[in-house]
């Protein structure tokens, strides 16, 4: 795989979730501000037409795809948490007598 097709995928993984309705000149748009690019380039990069990729460019490629890629590890972090609190609550509504020593007990498990 060459060095220009592993960006390609690395502007098309940073632009997802793509909204299903958003031109595709939006997505690129929206993709070379993440990474710090002129609209021009990211074009050129995105359809494989760039001759070169300076270290400079593959750089701020790869930072910005890291820092989405953390964002989301977080994001699904906050949700998970959220989602916990929810099951937890609804078990100690339904059986408050249980509820608390079973709680205490999952939480007290190594996960």
């Amino acid at each position: 795989m060459t060095v220009k097709i592993i960006y390609s995928d690395a502007l098309k993984e940073l632009a997802e979730p793509r909204p299903r309705d958003e031109y595709k000149k939006n997505t690129i748009a929206r993709v070379a501000r993440a990474a710090g690019l002129h609209y021009w380039r990211a074009y050129d990069i995105w359809y494989l037409k760039a001759r070169r990729i300076d270290a400079e460019e593959a750089r701020r490629i790869d930072d910005a795809l890291q820092q989405k890629r953390e964002d989301e590890a977080v994001n699904e972090i906050s949700e998970l948490r959220t989602r916990l609190l929810k099951i937890e609550s609804r078990i100690a509504a339904e059986a408050p007598s249980r509820a608390g020593a079973a709680l205490g007990q999952a939480r007290a498990r190594p996960c």
